[in-house]
């Protein structure tokens, strides 16, 4: 027999082992397991991050080489458009 009482917090599992030869009193073992439902939780936004990232597009020139390239070679001054006088 087996009981278990679950919270955010903490697991507690209750397991009825039966009786002790020696003394015929009932055996009982109780286990506190810490923090199992933030285990659980922590995976399954693994899992959803994972699938967002192969389902997702990503947005219109945002990480591709040629659109980094194009705003480099735009922000770069040439010497056609250099006001300044040079000395």
């Amino acid at each position: 027999m087996v009981a278990i009482y679950s919270t955010l917090k903490e697991d507690l599992y209750v397991v009825y082992a039966g009786t002790s030869p020696e003394t015929q009193l009932p055996v009982v073992h109780a286990y506190l397991n810490p923090l199992v439902k933030w285990i659980w939780l922590g995976g399954a936004v693994v899992v959803l991050g994972t699938l967002v990232a192969f389902v997702a597009e990503p947005a219109r020139g945002a990480g591709s080489l040629r659109s980094a390239t194009a705003c480099r070679d735009s922000a770069t001054p040439n010497a056609s458009t250099d006001t300044l006088a040079k000395p």
